[in-house]
């Protein structure tokens, strides 16, 4: 069996850092605290890729996502608000850490479909 830190590589859209779903977490939390519960528990898991050059820094984790589509696009539909300009709750470094994290999570969103069979991709 190969070590964790070979089974997958961080471009893969279904494995996400621990610090992007800790930020995913904090933005969702307070409109969906249900679908918050399930991100935060998947950094309870077991990380599938954790860096050799610091194997200790839990920080450095990744963990693979298997959220289902609905899961997927509500996170995807809350960054989107959490992001719309002149959001006065966001100071201009929040706003590049939610803009990076809709790209993390619509790359995710875009391969879901990707994999659908033919008859049930959307048009």
């Amino acid at each position: 069996m190969p070590e964790k830190n070979t089974l997958f590589d961080t471009s893969q859209a279904d494995i996400f850092s621990r610090g992007s779903l800790k930020l995913t977490f904090d933005i969702v939390r307070k409109k969906n605290p249900q679908l918050a519960l399930t991100i935060q528990n998947i950094t309870r898991g077991e990380p599938v890729l954790m860096p050799e050059t610091d194997p200790d820094n839990n920080n450095t984790d990744y963990f693979k996502v298997d959220l289902d589509s609905f899961q997927v696009r509500d996170i995807v539909e809350l960054l989107m608000k959490y992001n719309q300009p002149g959001n006065a709750k966001m100071d201009a470094g929040m706003a590049v850490v939610a803009k990076a994290l809709f790209e993390e999570w619509m790359s995710l969103a875009n391969t879901m479909v990707a994999k659908l069979p033919g008859n049930q991709k959307p048009v």
